[in-house]
């Protein structure tokens, strides 16, 4: 029979003795099923979560989203980085513009438009089908030092409770890629429903000056984290200038592990009336 101190015993009223109530048991005994309680919360949020991202990933492929396949550095070494085949600059054209559809005579309607030439900063992105309502700032990159002498290496910042738009990168209106990134789980989020957008979507960017609308080309999911500097390289090819104009939006996924790259590309929109349709003067 277990042996306690008479310090650990008590009798109660009925002359019944038990063990004194103890306040250091106690605890322990709280924090034991705290523990536990912690240890089946954390899993069952893991699980939740790996089941959300294999169902997201079944989304994709349902969704035409083209998931990269990630290098093998074993057969990279020594190799020129290729362009992959569904970056920006290998999007088809979008169709082209009915300029004169009622056959009515648009004298210099034209010329009007093109001298509505627009070349101001962005200021702020809307995608109304996934509630991405977000002003839009300029970023640039960092130099980050190498280790062990190793050549330092450049990072682009991403704008914490706003979108990005990387310097260097078109403005709307002008030939080339317009590029914008954003966090999805950090300092507002405001990317956080990108990898719910589809093909066809309409994008809007607002600028100093004007307006434009954009629709959902193409979508990319590539692996960022744990690969080959060459793979890195090869994702970065999205941001490349295109000769047309394109916009490129980039975020990262799944939400809380962020080890892959989502990506939405988008061209300008073209209504049957006008090719200068996706500039709008406010």
């Amino acid at each position: 029979m277990e042996r306690m101190d008479a310090h650990e015993l008590q009798i109660d009223g009925k002359g019944r003795v038990h063990k004194a109530f103890s306040p250091v048991r106690f605890l322990g005994n709280l924090l034991i099923v705290g523990g536990l309680l912690l240890l089946l919360g954390v899993g069952g949020w893991q699980g939740y979560i790996a089941w959300s991202n294999n169902q997201q990933l079944s989304s994709f492929h349902d969704e035409g989203v083209v998931v990269e396949p990630t290098l093998d550095p074993s057969t990279q070494a020594g190799l020129p980085i290729e362009t992959p085949i569904t970056s920006a600059a290998a999007l088809p054209e979008p169709p082209p513009p009915n300029l004169n559809p009622g056959g009515l005579v648009l004298e210099g309607w034209a010329a009007l438009h093109q001298q509505q030439i627009d070349n101001s900063p962005t200021t702020h992105l809307t995608i109304p089908s996934v509630g991405v309502d977000s002003k839009i700032v300029p970023i640039d990159w960092k130099m980050i030092p190498g280790k062990d002498g190793a050549a330092a290496k450049s990072e682009w910042q991403v704008a914490d409770y706003a979108v990005g738009h990387h310097a260097g990168t078109a403005n709307p209106g002008q030939p080339g890629n317009v590029v914008l990134s954003g966090h999805d789980d950090y300092k507002g989020e405001v990317f956080k429903n990108l990898h719910d957008v589809h093909k066809g979507d309409e994008v809007i960017v607002d600028t100093e000056k004007g307006q434009y609308v954009y629709i959902i080309t193409d979508l990319v999911l590539v692996k960022e984290e744990g690969v080959s500097d060459a793979q890195k390289l090869s994702n970065a090819a999205y941001m490349n200038p295109t000769p047309d104009q394109t916009l490129t939006m980039i975020t990262c996924w799944p939400y809380g592990i962020d080890d892959y790259r989502f990506i939405a590309i988008a061209k300008p929109y073209q209504s049957s009336q006008s090719a200068f349709s996706e500039f709008f003067i406010r």
